[in-house]
């Protein structure tokens, strides 16, 4: 049984304040209000020395080091946060596919982070060393610091990697496959939580993706339908949407329709989103940076319009709500 975050935990230094009252009138959702308590966002540690000193640097079977926050969403203040140590994979024998790479600077990276319905926290890691690429997810929660982590293999190629995830509400594991290292071509594969193995996303009728453009930041709506995001050839970052009740009668495939272009002060980002998560009464929630700020920002989205409002700034790589 995995482990779960439990939404009290997050929650108990909740105080009503004008700056919730001025967060209900922005988004004029009445209830975010209420369910800002269980927002979660997650970094990696400022030292790459915050390390557990009992597991060595081996960044193939090891996840890295991190640490959960309970967000405010009007201030970006931290409620509470659990340093996560680092942990040894619990499938050491599983052969990845890895190529060796001719330069490459250790490095590691938060590419998804997302939530299962019973409250189970999921993340996504890049670890990249000269032997290649390796990938993995991670499942944990904030009070008992034992986080289960497996290597994800199953590639079509060496070295793609994993730079999305999302779960369903029957809390299989959608994400976004990379062949270059975050650049595209991308396309859609299920992660089997059981074994961190990768599959055809042929049981959720999952498309394929346009070769040339950037596929990021899936997001489950509390009804049923996925949205992403899409960076255009004309360097414009555009919401999209896939409907399970709409599929193509060529290919039975989901369809990938247009939903708006994302602006920010009347101007499209020209730039992609970090994160973007559903409230659990249906209110988009984006991460970005726009401006290369120290931290980066907490945005209201409007769907119809693709306006995005701005609520604060956290110190997280990515964000998620605990259903």
């Amino acid at each position: 049984m995995y482990l779960r975050i439990k939404r009290r935990q997050f929650g108990q230094l909740v105080i009503a304040s004008a700056a919730t009252n001025m967060l209900v009138n922005l988004v004029k959702n009445k209830t975010l209000a209420q369910e800002a308590r269980s927002l979660v966002g997650v970094r990696l540690p400022a030292s790459k020395n915050q390390q557990n000193p009992k597991i060595s640097l081996d960044l193939e079977n090891t996840s890295p080091a991190f640490t959960l926050v309970s967000l405010d969403l009007t201030t970006g203040g931290e409620r509470l946060s659990t340093e996560i140590p680092a942990s040894i994979v619990d499938n050491l024998t599983t052969k990845i596919e890895t190529a060796k790479r001719a330069f490459s600077t250790e490095s590691s990276r938060i590419t998804g982070f997302t939530s299962f319905t019973d409250g189970t926290m999921v993340m996504l890691t890049v670890e990249t060393t000269q032997k290649g690429n390796h990938s993995k997810i991670i499942f944990t929660d904030n009070k008992s610091k034992k986080p289960k982590a497996k290597k994800i293999s199953g590639f079509k190629n060496g070295n793609h990697t994993i730079e999305g995830v999302l779960g369903t509400k029957n809390n299989k594991i959608i994400g976004i496959a990379s062949a270059n290292n975050g650049v595209p071509p991308f396309y859609l594969v299920m992660i089997d939580p059981k074994n961190g193995k990768v599959t055809s996303g042929d049981e959720l009728k999952l498309p394929e993706l346009p070769r040339n453009l950037r596929f990021s930041n899936l997001a489950l709506s509390p009804d049923g339908k996925f949205y992403a995001t899409i960076l255009t050839s004309d360097g414009r970052t555009t919401l999209v949407q896939l409907d399970p009740n709409k599929t193509s009668l060529l290919t039975g495939k989901l369809l990938i329709t247009t939903v708006a272009g994302l602006t920010y002060n009347r101007k499209y980002l020209s730039n992609d989103l970090l994160s973007l998560t559903f409230s659990p009464s249906g209110q988009l929630i984006a991460l970005a940076n726009l401006n290369n700020s120290p931290k980066n920002s907490v945005f209201a989205v409007d769907i119809k319009t693709g306006n995005m409002t701005l609520l604060s700034q956290v110190n997280a790589n990515k964000i998620a709500f605990i259903p």
